[in-house]
């Protein structure tokens, strides 16, 4: 989902990251609040000064943003769990835990961070409105403006439609009370359908009564709780289905090699177009030297493929993305999402032993499913893998 993001900064030991879908909302609250609420609250103002005035408010609204996932993210990083990046995109931020927490109460507390900071903010600025907005009005507008958004985003969060901080809190509050995990996962993500369901119904009556752009926006966000839901409940099954797995359990071990002198055209007739087949090893005397993929021959003009060695257009071993034999399956497949991989070469001690491609997990995963096999029946208090996302 997040694939292609911009990294900005590092703080913390976390990286921020912006998706492109960023600066499409910070450009449309731009417009937005410099040609229309702004205008509309405060007249005699100059075109540049509602345009300067929006564009500050709309940048100090995503750094609010950026402190609410914060928040989230140094409580996990208290707490043990690993917080690699945030992401800054179009409904807000992200942040991207690299386990599930361990326990109902570790889940709470942060869960409850963000809605709690945003609820901060919006006390610290709306006072900061009372005691120097009248020593000048666009100073006034700003922090008004930044105390009743994060105000709103402190509620909107807090409602129990998962992956919302609010469905996050009630997935906490039915863990504790069931002692499962899954159940309490089902649950929440029920929830946050229903939610996502009720929101796109409000917009459509909205549209209806002329509101054209608030239904829209509101159909839109209902749209995407509701897939985000169904993608929570899509991963703990996932999880279910790999928890006891490994990348040695999934990964394959004839996986095809060529030497490094190979013209491009021999691996794509023989190889590729042959056999299926998305990447191979290049090795020289047993020594691996790299990994061509599909993505790499397309760098290379097709005209000079008869003369171009597969060595050429190969990504070298020491900036290819591996992992470890004992690596959870899990892990595996959310790497292939995040790095947008189709292959990933198995390491154990050092040595390269197989291959997992995303075709390999992805059969396993319908073949379980057809056998039912996807919800075991023990270890259900705990998540015992990392899951994507977070």
């Amino acid at each position: 989902m997040f694939g292609g993001s911009l990294r900005v900064a590092r703080i913390f030991g976390i990286d921020i990251e912006v998706h492109p879908s960023w600066f499409l909302i910070l450009a449309f609250l731009s417009y937005s609040l410099s040609e229309g609420l702004f205008p509309y609250r405060y007249e005699n103002w100059s075109t540049g000064t509602y345009w300067a005035v929006g564009v500050t408010a709309a940048f100090l609204l995503f750094f609010t943003v950026l402190l609410h996932e914060l928040a989230h993210a140094l409580v996990a990083k208290r707490r043990g769990l690993p917080v690699p990046r945030i992401t800054l995109f179009i409904f807000g931020g992200v942040s991207h835990l690299a386990r599930q927490p361990s326990s109902a109460g570790e889940e709470f507390q942060i869960a409850a961070a963000g809605p709690a900071t945003s609820f901060v903010i919006a006390a610290v600025t709306g006072l900061a409105g009372l005691l120097f907005g009248s020593l000048n009005e666009q100073l006034e507008a700003i922090l008004y403006y930044l105390a009743g958004v994060n105000a709103l985003l402190g509620v909107f969060n807090m409602l129990p439609g998962f992956p919302l901080d609010g469905g996050r809190v009630l997935r906490s509050i039915a863990w504790k009370r069931s002692g499962s995990f899954r159940k309490a996962t089902r649950t929440a993500a029920g929830v946050g359908e229903l939610f996502g369901y009720l929101l796109m119904t409000i917009g459509f009556f909205l549209l209806l009564g002329g509101l054209l752009l608030d239904g829209l926006w509101l159909m839109f966000i209902g749209w995407f709780l509701l897939g985000a839901a169904r993608g929570e409940a899509s991963n703990l099954q996932l999880e279910g289905i790999l928890r006891r797995l490994t990348a040695r359990d999934v990964m394959r071990t004839d996986f095809p090699t060529v030497v490094p002198g190979l013209p491009l055209q021999a691996v794509v007739d023989d190889y590729m177009v042959g056999h299926g087949e998305r990447a191979v090893i290049v090795e020289h005397g047993g020594a691996v030297l790299g990994i061509l993929t599909v993505t790499d021959i397309r760098r290379v003009p097709r005209s000079e493929w008869p003369y171009t060695p597969a060595q050429a257009a190969m990504t070298p071993r020491e900036r290819v993305v591996t992992v470890d034999a004992s690596t959870p399956a899990v892990e595996v497949l959310t790497l292939l999402g995040e790095k947008a991989l189709n292959q990933v070469p198995v390491l154990e001690n050092g040595r390269m032993v197989g291959l997992v491609t995303r075709r390999e997990i992805l059969d396993r995963l319908q073949l379980a499913e057809s056998l039912g096999a996807n919800t075991p029946a023990i270890d259900e208090e705990r998540p015992a893998a990392p899951m994507p996302g977070a």
